[in-house]
């Protein structure tokens, strides 16, 4: 499954001349491995980050600390700094970032449990964020987050245009 979707967007995105660039946190990379098995990927995969840590946040991505501390690093806020602050490391058309949370010792809470994700992605000027909930085992959680920011990413170029 997770295969088929990173295939999807990759031909989409490579047939519509688009670029992309990540952000990992919570999933460690695994979007943009998967990626890296798809035919014509170096036409669309720019980069990915792996910034797992607060201090990795701040210092690549120049994410404040204000909206770590005030969100915590398991947060929309931080997802879409994130994802903003990518575009001012390296030109592409769409920029996405991803954090959630996989296993406990998070910042989990009744209203943010285990298993929540956040997705930000920027494209065309226009950061959209979204967040979902998933069950299961720390990985089921990490690659069904990298299968929903395919399909997320797919789905706005879709609906914005290319």
């Amino acid at each position: 499954m997770i295969q088929k979707k990173a295939n999807g967007l990759v031909q989409y995105m490579k047939t519509n001349g688009l670029t992309l660039v990540l952000a990992e946190s919570m999933t460690c990379g695994l979007a943009a491995v998967k990626l890296s098995s798809c035919i014509g990927v170096s036409n669309v995969l720019l980069a990915s980050l792996v910034c797992y840590t607060p201090k990795a946040k701040i210092q690549l991505l120049q994410v404040k600390q204000a909206t770590i501390r005030r969100h915590t690093c398991e947060s929309a806020e931080v997802t879409a700094e994130m994802a903003e602050n990518l575009s001012e490391l390296l030109e592409a058309d769409v920029y996405a970032a991803i954090t959630g949370l996989a296993s406990a010792d998070g910042s989990e809470t009744k209203d943010k449990p285990v298993g929540t994700v956040f997705f930000a992605i920027r494209y065309k000027h226009k950061t959209h964020d979204f967040r979902k909930v998933f069950r299961g085992t720390p990985l089921e959680i990490k690659t069904k987050a990298a299968v929903e920011l395919y399909r997320l990413i797919l789905k706005l170029i879709k609906q914005t245009g290319t």
